[in-house]
């Protein structure tokens, strides 16, 4: 169940109500201390790739594409890892910052992809459009 505080666009992750450690959504115990009493917190939504690997033919996805979806692994800047899909091109580099962005499935979920981020006039990171990276 979603906070109504929250902004629609916010990742969420799981916090563990006895050592406050973030932990992946999937999660079903803490990590550190091994507690099963986990809330709901808000992240950043920004994190870098730590590896990844096109789908294969075939795959069902949650969202329509031009290109093949690729699987990866995303180290989140809170410090989960998640498992995600990229949009748009990989970066070369792998220090390139992805930014969290949403699709929604067929049943009316909400499922987060990353995108490379490019580095806006404000300081904050902004999408880098598919093809630029």
């Amino acid at each position: 169940m979603r906070p109504r505080t929250l902004p629609p666009d916010a990742l969420l992750l799981k916090r563990c109500t006895n050592c406050a450690t973030l932990l992946a959504p999937l999660t079903a115990t803490c990590t550190s201390c091994l507690g099963t009493d986990l809330g709901i917190a808000p992240c950043s939504g920004t994190g870098s790739i730590v590896s990844w690997k096109p789908a294969p033919a075939g795959t069902d996805e949650p969202h329509t594409t031009a290109a093949p979806p690729v699987n990866a692994i995303v180290e989140l800047d809170d410090g989960p890892r998640i498992y995600t899909w990229i949009e748009g091109d990989i970066p070369l580099r792998p220090d390139r910052p992805v930014r969290v962005t949403f699709r929604p499935t067929e049943r009316g979920e909400r499922f987060p992809v990353f995108a490379v981020c490019a580095a806006a006039a404000t300081g904050r990171p902004a999408l880098v459009p598919a093809g630029a990276a």
